[in-house]
């Protein structure tokens, strides 16, 4: 019998958990919600293969041990939370828009703090600022990724999505340990996940586990954070709940151009764990449409609330022609000091990393069930309220 055979409620999964960590003591209940609909799908849905559903619920159980940990490091170390996460930068708007080059970017800040992808896989204990990028977890993950990165260069496979062991990655990464992030939905065969997550999931609780999260990393290596993750313009008000004092980043992109990225993105993560025939893209439709409404509507309604001022707008044409320029100009809104050193090192940064450095993807709304007409009126409004620069779409 396989470890995952028998696994079909949250407890299950958590009893896997605390057997790898050696923990059972978790903090609340409001994981359970998220997980049972991960596992219902997974045990129910014909669409996923052996493989792709001992991966998830896998997965699942990672995710929940890294929650019992950091929960167990706050047991023994509480004066972490005393210390609060003060102005973090967080940067949202839709998938696919330039989020993560503007994250490296402000990675290359020293002054900042990124929380960087493999703090994200092995939080506890935390890293010192001195071994961020050292630490032997970081480096052991580093290798590996060399390995990966070899064999699809080799395989001369476009890559339309990466991120660095030591460099930033997305606050979903934190709040899939809560399950409730996209990313989950990213490996499912149909919308119910992203329908619950979007319109139906309490995210207060994330954002206070991700706090949590961020408090015990900063307790070693601290420094103002630079956060990113499109859905956080899905869950804005709870964000601004958890955070209140955030500096938003709203990027913005060609919202046709965007929609067929986020469609081409998810191909990868789903074929991972789909039998073939299950890999009907044009039934996404739906899915993208719905999430892509949200990821505009939802941002238009708070700023009409809380104000422009609490947004710097970063336009995807313009960072692809001159990122300095809109680099300084965010710092120079910000309030924050852009260093000599600082600009040396993010020219350097993108001197290293030209656009298409990992390949180039093909694809177009029609893989995927729409068209720009259908896409018209929900982009409407976000369109004629932003100077975007449409794309070929």
């Amino acid at each position: 019998m396989g470890e995952f055979d028998d696994i079909a409620t949250p407890d299950d999964v958590l009893r896997l958990a605390a057997q790898r960590t050696g923990l059972s003591d978790v903090d609340g209940d409001s994981w359970r919600e998220g997980l049972a609909i991960v596992l219902d799908e997974v045990n129910n849905c014909p669409a996923f293969t052996e493989t792709g559903r001992a991966r998830i619920i896998d997965d699942a159980t990672k995710a929940l041990a890294r929650r019992l940990q950091v929960h167990d490091y706050i047991q023994q170390h509480p004066e972490v939370l005393e210390v609060p996460v003060e102005r973090p930068l967080v940067t949202l708007g839709m998938p696919r828009t330039g989020t993560t080059v503007i994250s490296y970017l402000l990675a290359a800040d020293p002054k900042r703090r990124s929380l960087l992808h493999w703090e994200c896989l092995n939080p506890v204990p935390p890293a010192t600022t001195d071994t961020l990028r050292s630490d032997p977890r970081c480096v052991a993950l580093l290798g590996e990724q060399k390995l990966i990165l070899d064999m699809v260069k080799a395989a001369k496979m476009p890559i339309p999505h990466w991120e660095d062991a030591d460099g930033p990655t997305e606050c979903m990464f934190i709040h899939n340990q809560d399950f409730k992030g996209l990313s989950w939905d990213a490996f499912m065969a149909t919308p119910r996940y992203a329908e619950w997550l979007l319109n139906d999931a309490d995210m207060i609780s994330a954002y206070e586990y991700q706090k949590r999260y961020l408090q015990v990393l900063q307790s070693k290596a601290p420094g103002t954070w630079s956060l990113k993750m499109p859905s956080h313009s899905v869950h804005i008000e709870a964000l601004l709940t958890v955070f209140p004092d955030a500096r938003l980043i709203w990027a913005h992109r060609d919202p046709y151009k965007a929609t067929g990225s986020l469609g081409n993105l998810l191909t990868l993560p789903k074929s991972m764990v789909l039998n073939p025939e299950a890999m009907t893209t044009t039934e996404w439709g739906a899915n993208l449409k719905d999430q892509m409404r949200q990821h505009v509507e939802r941002p238009l309604r708070t700023r009409e609330r809380i104000g422009d001022d609490r947004f710097f707008d970063m336009y995807y044409h313009e960072m692809m022609r001159d990122p300095m320029d809109v680099m300084r100009r965010l710092y120079d809104w910000a309030g924050d000091p852009l260093t000599p050193d600082t600009e040396t090192r993010m020219q350097s940064w993108l001197a290293e990393h030209p656009q298409g450095l990992l390949g180039h993807s093909s694809y177009s709304l029609d893989q995927y069930g729409l068209s720009v007409e259908e896409l018209t009126p929900v982009f409407a409004e976000y369109l004629d309220t932003f100077a975007i620069e449409l794309e070929d779409a």
